[in-house]
């Protein structure tokens, strides 16, 4: 989780907070009780999922052809007219004719008019390559599937961080306004000292320069506070103001929450490896002879007068056949697989890296969850500590024996106790729901 601290504040340029405000007029106000509400509610606007059934739709229209493109049949349908405005003249011996020998007679050969139809089916018989493409598809299938799973996972997660900044900085507020009235009230009893003449003009200074700056504090934290909202409302695509009802408390805990281990990203890694070798593999088999059945019906008129004439010459042939191809290697595609070979190795290693990644994953995940719960355990001591003793330095300023200074230490000490226990509380918050993403995406 992102730490939350009181005293940063945020540098934004001032258009990001004006682009904000102008959002905001047209959004509609929406109060969430839990994660699993605004979660809920992202599903329903977040245009992600609507990417992820786009290109689920996308891959399986992908597998489908390659199903039908196993044959890869085609039936080119071709019609043509043709006139010949001027025939070829073409000299023949005139012996053919009964002339003399050694003359030649002029002759024009050919027909004016000359219509053509043609119809050729062919299909694939074996071509390794479209098989080759089937498992490629099938694969990206279930790789989309996965990376829709993974995207989903991080901005679950993203949700999950940005919904307990927003608890947190809420906590922080509520501490804040306590102590900010207590500091009014410290204000108040040395000013009356101060008319009554047994205070000096600077601890009241100083009592009004603490007022002050709890109250920029606080400035600053309602900003901070309405960034975050806004950091919230972009995951419904800007279409709700967010508010959070959630008040976090001391049974966040729960012992029995385990992470378990997550081998989403592994998967993901392992299928764009699969996918990427089957693609190579169909590469490599395009180097292999194709047999195809090929055929050709053709229907043909001639004529001399017009087209389609009564006494126009009507010809038909037609053939069947098979006919092997065979494509060389090119330079390009050799180059092509050379490259993605090369993508392939270094995929190897990111499986490696995620494979030990996943394995040590939840167990990192079980530490920070306990690790979390003995630091909230051990801010609330010190929070109890701290406060017994403001109480007891305020007890000695209203009896007049304890200075201002050494009692406004003491508040603020107190202060900084409180929200260190509420950051606390709320990284451990943060932390369980993280881990129960974490094992719904396992």
């Amino acid at each position: 989780m992102p730490k939350v601290y009181l005293f940063r504040l945020l540098t934004l340029p001032l258009i990001f907070l004006l682009s904000c405000g102008g959002f905001l007029a047209g959004q509609e106000s929406r109060l969430f009780a839990s994660l699993d509400e605004v979660w809920n509610e992202v599903k329903n606007r977040n245009l992600v999922f609507q990417n992820a059934n786009l290109q689920s739709e996308i891959a399986s229209l992908a597998y489908k052809t390659s199903l039908g493109n196993v044959l890869n049949p085609r039936m080119p349908l071709s019609a043509t007219m043709i006139n010949n405005t001027k025939l070829q003249q073409n000299f023949i011996p005139a012996e053919a004719f009964g002339g003399p020998a050694g003359s030649f007679r002029e002759v024009t050969l050919g027909q004016q008019y000359n219509t053509l139809l043609s119809f050729q089916p062919q299909f694939d018989i074996i071509n390794m390559a479209n098989f080759a493409q089937i498992k490629a598809a099938r694969i990206n299938l279930e790789l989309t599937r996965t990376q829709n799973q993974l995207n989903e996972f991080m901005l679950h997660q993203n949700v999950n961080a940005t919904y307990h900044n927003i608890l947190s900085f809420q906590k922080q507020k509520e501490i804040l306004l306590e102590n900010l009235a207590t500091a009014e009230k410290i204000k108040n009893v040395v000013n009356n000292r101060f008319e009554e003449g047994i205070a000096r003009k600077q601890e009241l200074n100083e009592a009004e320069v603490n007022v002050i700056s709890l109250k920029d504090k606080l400035e600053q934290l309602d900003l901070n506070l309405d960034i975050q909202k806004q950091i919230l409302s972009l995951f419904f695509e800007n279409n709700i103001i967010p508010e959070i009802s959630e008040k976090l408390s001391g049974n966040v805990f729960d012992e029995s929450q385990t992470p378990e281990k997550n081998t989403l990203a592994y998967r993901n890694v392992v299928l764009q490896s699969s996918f990427l070798r089957q693609d190579i593999r169909s590469l490599e088999y395009q180097y292999y002879p194709t047999l195809s059945f090929t055929s050709s019906f053709n229907w043909q008129s001639l004529s001399n007068d017009n087209f389609f004439a009564d006494n126009s010459s009507n010809i038909r042939y037609n053939f069947v056949g098979l006919k092997l191809s065979w494509d060389f290697p090119t330079v390009q595609r050799l180059s092509t697989i050379k490259n993605k070979q090369y993508q392939l190795s270094s995929l190897q290693n990111q499986e490696t890296k995620t494979k030990n990644e996943a394995d040590t994953q939840f167990r990192q995940l079980a530490l920070e969850y306990e690790k979390a719960q003995k630091q909230w355990t051990n801010y609330q001591s010190i929070t109890l500590l701290k406060k017994d003793s403001y109480e007891k330095n305020s007890d000695q300023f209203q009896e007049n024996i304890l200075s201002l200074d050494r009692l406004l230490i003491s508040l603020n000490d107190l202060l900084l106790a409180q929200i260190n226990e509420a950051n606390a509380l709320t990284n451990l918050s943060f932390t369980k729901h993280k881990i129960l993403i974490h094992n719904v995406y396992k």
